[in-house]
């Protein structure tokens, strides 16, 4: 299987990376999307993948750099059924986000209700399953805030098991401040690759959950600013990747960086 890092910026786009969006692909074509800040339909197109072949779409929570590429990926779904075998699901982690996702692709005068298009709530637990993929939900706290109570928004993890090809992934999503949220399922079975977002906090705060992780392999999305190579005022290039991969240099599995357009082979 392959996955593509379509999108893999921070809260903001930058000058070389665009918004949160990872598309899985299976050995049969078959895609699923984890994300969809924007443009994550045209990155799709940019990378020779096909809108026909999308099944599902998860999201990890109700922020725009997350979910703001939907409607364009509603609108090729729906403008180009020709060989498509089954609807896309949008799969939103807060249940009060259908009925304003329908709103707004009706006021850009597309039709929320095209049979081609189906909406899920994703909480914990199982999520979705078909005959490549299941998926489960947990419960993270990047939206949660002080004051916030448990019944409040927050985000999730998921867990991601492709049947055919036999690999388990763990895509994080955003974390907390204090990666205490991190999920504890890291460290109690085995995972063929983790994806982690790489802003929200320091690596210093997350070591003693990484060393404790079951991977075979780490993968950095949603890359802070801080750790990218950047061009200084005295023309010198600021290596920020290198300097987030020293912080992890002692993990008993290789670690690496993701940038827009990257193809990996699992």
């Amino acid at each position: 299987m392959k996955i593509h890092t379509l999108g893999t910026a921070h809260g903001d786009s930058t000058i070389s990376r665009f918004n949160s969006s990872t598309a899985y692909e299976c050995d049969n074509g078959t895609l699923y999307l984890l994300d969809a800040g924007a443009p994550a339909e045209a990155l799709l197109r940019r990378k020779g993948l096909r809108v026909q072949n999308l099944r599902a779409v998860f999201i990890t929570h109700m922020h725009d750099d997350h979910a703001g590429g939907l409607p364009g990926l509603m609108k090729q779904t729906t403008k180009y059924p020709k060989d498509r075998v089954f609807p896309v699901t949008i799969h939103l982690p807060e249940e009060k986000a259908i009925a304003p996702l329908k709103a707004w692709f009706a006021a850009v005068h597309e039709n929320p209700e095209n049979p081609w298009l189906q909406y899920a709530v994703a909480d914990v637990g199982e999520v979705y399953d078909d005959e490549n993929l299941h998926v489960t939900g947990i419960r993270t706290e990047h939206l949660r805030t002080r004051g916030r109570t448990e019944g409040d928004p927050c985000s999730l993890a998921y867990v991601l098991h492709f049947k055919k090809e036999n690999k388990t992934i763990l895509h994080t999503g955003d974390l907390r401040s204090d990666f205490k949220d991190f999920p504890k399922i890291s460290a109690e079975q085995h995972f063929d690759l983790c994806l982690c977002e790489a802003t929200h906090y320091q690596p210093e705060d997350s070591m003693e959950a990484l060393m404790q992780a079951k991977f075979d392999r780490l993968l950095f999305i949603h890359i802070a600013n801080r750790w990218h190579n950047m061009v200084g005022h005295s023309w010198d290039v600021e290596p920020g990747e290198q300097k987030l991969l020293a912080y992890y240099t002692g993990l008993p599995y290789p670690v690496t960086i993701a940038h827009d357009g990257d193809t990996f082979w699992l």
